[in-house]
């Protein structure tokens, strides 16, 4: 199902959303979330601090499309729509997935594993851009609750023809899927018209992972801990302008009580992690921030020159991109579901030992 409005120009950018964990705080992969998600109305979803401005302006961009993709229900697309209606988003394909299908046919394992299923899909709406005479850069956006820094490096691989069939067949397996499910797979690449559509990966790290996680993927990934930071890496790159910026901001602020020290931590750290050059961060504590409502917590000029001081002590740490090979995916795949196992391990573990939880959670939260 296409939501797109006709009217739009032929986009120059795609901007490739996940949403649960990512853009809404859902959970949609435990039976209570998924009846939380059911019975709440569009106004009560609640997103990610930022990601509704961040993700509102970018819809709204000069030539740009919207495609989300995500593990949700089908049964959810009205309130979604809904949602993102309320929220002046523009969305130009919603991808959901079938759970009622999956589970007359008995499979079950289509329920969990995100791998085929989001390659899958990808690749439809990879299929409906080219249909489109749309066959332009994505910019992709995930998180560390599940597997989408790998299934978007696999896709990117996928489509620029680094991954054989034979590979991609055996990667599959690995993943879980189905016998059909890898031929249908393997159908659509043959539609595919080979391209290296990604741009950028971000994954939000919603899980609090350590970005230092993400370093197997060769500098291919962006982790970040907010959506101010992703503003300032697309800023880095001249996809985002100061409205973005300021826009993102404010809704911290405002909506989400972030303090003067909260945005500029963000801003130093990205600066460290090389997510952004060090004059822009200079440029937007200095003569941005302190004219938002950022002023009214504390980031006034005097606030913004000490900010500035660190920022020019600071090291740079950005990470370059290796060489566009493909990724040991078996390797890295199984080394995903060790991380989720031994996290769910370790929060049952702090749960039945009293302060431990306390102790463990970080100081954003």
């Amino acid at each position: 199902m296409a939501e797109t409005d006709p009217r739009r120009e032929k986009p120059e950018v795609v901007y490739r959303w996940d949403l649960d964990k990512t853009y809404l705080e859902t959970e949609f992969s435990s039976m209570g979330g998924l009846l939380r998600a059911a019975l709440e109305g569009a106004s009560r979803k609640r997103s990610i601090p930022g990601m509704r401005s961040l993700l509102m302006a970018l819809s709204q961009a000069y030539r740009s499309r919207v495609v989300v993709v995500s593990g949700s229900p089908t049964f959810l697309r009205k309130r979604i729509l809904a949602m993102f209606q309320l929220h002046g988003i523009h969305c130009d394909r919603l991808v959901l997935k079938d759970f009622g299908a999956a589970l007359q046919r008995g499979r079950l394992r289509t329920l969990t594993r995100q791998v085929p299923y989001k390659l899958r899909a990808h690749l439809d709406t990879r299929l409906w851009l080219a249909a489109r005479e749309e066959d332009v850069g994505e910019i992709c956006f995930g998180d560390d609750a599940e597997v989408d820094a790998l299934v978007y490096c696999l896709y990117a691989d996928v489509c620029a023809r680094r991954v054989s069939t034979t590979r991609l067949s055996r990667i599959l397996q690995v993943t879980g899927a189905y016998p059909d499910e890898i031929a249908a797979i393997l159908g659509r690449l043959n539609l595919v018209p080979q391209s290296d559509p990604v741009r950028r990966v971000f994954i939000h790290l919603e899980g609090n992972s350590p970005p230092s996680r993400f370093g197997a993927y060769r500098g291919r990934v962006v982790a970040t801990f907010n959506a101010l930071q992703i503003a300032l890496n697309l800023a880095d790159e001249g996809l985002a302008d100061d409205s973005v910026l300021v826009a993102v901001a404010e809704e911290l602020v405002g909506e989400h009580k972030v303090t003067a020290d909260g945005l500029a931590g963000s801003i130093e750290d990205a600066v460290r992690r090389g997510l952004c050059r060090p004059e822009l961060a200079k440029r937007i504590a200095q003569d941005v921030l302190p004219r938002t409502a950022a002023f009214e917590v504390g980031f006034d000029l005097g606030f913004a020159a000490r900010v500035v001081r660190r920022l020019t002590a600071s090291p740079l740490g950005r990470t370059p991109q290796q060489s566009l090979q493909p990724l040991p995916y078996e390797q890295l795949f199984e080394a995903e579901q060790s991380f989720a196992k031994a996290r769910k391990l370790a929060r049952e573990t702090a749960e039945k030992i009293p302060g431990l939880s306390d102790f463990l959670k970080t100081p954003e939260e």
